[in-house]
């Protein structure tokens, strides 16, 4: 009896093992789905992709893809006075963002005014270790006070806790600079 009990158990535990190894993905398949999310995202909002910057006014719907993943929309250029600031290394960018998902509905976490976020995220420009990629390119692109862009991130160039998860994510940013 005892031994037809431990034969139960052995069967049983060999079931649960598998079954629940079957539904984990493996990080290509976590890659194809992010790809397949972000290309949904693009075709739901009719955004058109391109690869070489537009000119400053025609920037309509279209995202550049650059050559680590990132897409970027330029929807307000900043301050272009001739002796506006633009961005150095080592000046402290301040970032107010929205942060979105891709999906539908997307899970929205917003830091876009004080009453959002009584703080904005800020960071030294150019210093990795602060924030994601994504951010320092996208500011590389903004380079100027109270300039405002949409990017869409994929995991690899976002931060560390989407990475984990292969989640691609939305941002609408506004920049301040400030120089030391």
């Amino acid at each position: 009896m005892k031994s037809i009990a431990n034969f139960l158990y052995f069967i049983i535990s060999v079931i649960l093992f598998f079954t629940s190894c079957s539904d984990r993905k493996t990080y290509a398949e976590l890659l194809k789905d992010e790809k397949k999310i972000i290309e949904d995202y693009i075709k739901r909002n009719n955004i058109l992709v391109v690869t070489t910057f537009p000119a400053d006014d025609d920037w309509d719907n279209k995202y550049v893809k650059t050559s680590s993943g990132l897409y970027f929309h330029l929807v307000n250029p900043g301050d272009t006075s001739a002796n506006a600031d633009t961005v150095a290394q080592n000046d402290l960018v301040i970032v107010r963002y929205i942060q979105y998902t891709l999906t539908v509905p997307a899970d929205t976490i917003s830091n876009w005014n004080t009453i959002d976020y009584p703080y904005p995220f800020t960071f030294n420009y150019l210093d990795y270790n602060q924030a994601c990629t994504a951010f320092h390119e996208a500011v590389s692109y903004m380079k100027r006070n109270d300039s405002e862009a949409k990017i869409i991130v994929p995991s690899k160039i976002g931060f560390s806790e989407y990475m984990n998860s292969v989640t691609p994510l939305g941002y609408d940013l506004k920049i301040r600079i400030q120089k030391y």
